[in-house]
């Protein structure tokens, strides 16, 4: 069976932060994680839109926290989602997640098979699939990469092993090309800044990068992402008392409230917790801030900039990537202000 691969989105089976230097193209030795994986695949109906094939997809790679997925078309048409998992997720729990998706679509439910992968180098495999990555003047590359970063460009070394972000996804390419805009427009150098949900904290690092000024707290509700965060200030070489990262669901953690209000706000989850804490958002956002969001898929975003205009927010600028959204707020009182940018065919601005 031929398969035409349309999408593939990327994160290392390995969890942990890694800063050995390797070169890609090396063999494995007894220090070289071997990783066991398992695959989960799913046909779909050739007839879905890729709007709908994304939800799909989001299970996996965001509810199920799959190290990897791609959609593929099959030999017959067919639609084909394949993930990678370090641990073989309940049959029962997908089954759950997916029955809604497969109910919006007006699909009957049909089964996953997850089967049991051979060992691989998967860290050799993605580092050679991971060469440094320009977005705008941001450049974000691997410990394995040899190349020096282009002139005037802000590099963040973020490794290829990382789980959380390494800057593939589109919704994490959106944040930093509206960060770059906002810069652009707003020219102060000391921000207060915080990367609610970071993960690898690749937002909220670049920010730093570009603004040395800054003090970043950076917040998610997973323990390894907290460390992980942690971990890549250190070896970017950012000073200490410039980054907070703090375990917190939301904004519960004193440590995030205190440090509040934050000149920008970074929030790259998924639309049905942005919504949730749109409230939040915008009490801990500064008179004169800046609010980006995104992890929306396009038919959502309408819904999540409803529901933070009942917060006082004001849409600023909206850019489409692909399948995904994202979004510039800022406060309504502020009234509205001339767009960040206006790309050709993938950005549009009130």
């Amino acid at each position: 069976m031929s398969f035409m691969s349309t999408a593939t989105s990327w994160r290392s089976p390995l969890t942990g932060p890694a800063t050995r230097r390797s070169s890609p193209a090396s063999s494995a030795s007894p220090e070289t994680p071997m990783t066991a994986l398992f695959q989960a695949r799913l046909q779909l109906d050739e007839r879905l839109t890729p709007a709908e094939l994304a939800g799909f997809e989001t299970v996996f790679s965001e509810l199920l926290d799959a190290a990897a997925t791609a959609h593929l078309r099959d030999g017959g048409g067919d639609w084909l989602i394949e993930a990678l998992f370090t641990d073989p997720p309940a049959e029962d729990a997908v089954a759950a997640l997916l029955a809604p998706v497969f109910a919006d679509c007006g699909l009957t439910p049909v089964p996953v098979a997850i089967t049991p992968l051979a060992q691989r180098d998967w860290l050799a495999e993605n580092r050679a699939a991971f060469p440094p990555r320009r977005i705008g003047r941001f450049w974000i590359y691997g410990s394995h990469v040899e190349t020096p970063p282009p002139p005037t460009s802000w590099p963040l070394l973020v490794e290829a092993a990382q789980a959380f972000g390494s800057g593939t996804h589109p919704t994490t390419e959106g944040c930093l090309r509206a960060a770059e805009a906002i810069l652009r427009r707003d020219r102060r150098l000391r921000w207060r800044a915080l990367d609610m949900g970071c993960g690898s904290a690749i937002l909220g690092l670049g920010l730093l990068k570009a603004r040395p000024g800054t003090m970043l707290v950076a917040a998610d509700n997973d323990i390894l992402a907290v460390t992980t965060a942690a971990e890549n200030a250190r070896i970017n070489h950012l000073p200490p008392l410039r980054v907070k990262a703090v375990l917190s669901q939301g904004y519960a953690d004193p440590a995030v409230r205190r440090r509040a209000p934050y000149d920008l706000i970074f929030a790259n989850i998924l639309a049905g917790p942005l919504c949730g804490m749109a409230r939040d958002q915008m009490a801990a956002l500064a008179p004169h801030g800046w609010l980006v969001l995104s992890g929306i898929l396009n038919q959502q975003a309408v819904m999540v900039e409803r529901r933070y205009a009942a917060a006082a927010a004001r849409i600023t600028a909206r850019l489409t990537i692909g399948d995904w959204t994202t979004l510039v707020l800022r406060p309504a009182r502020l009234g509205r202000s001339a767009g960040l940018w206006h790309p050709r065919g993938t950005a549009s601005a009130t």
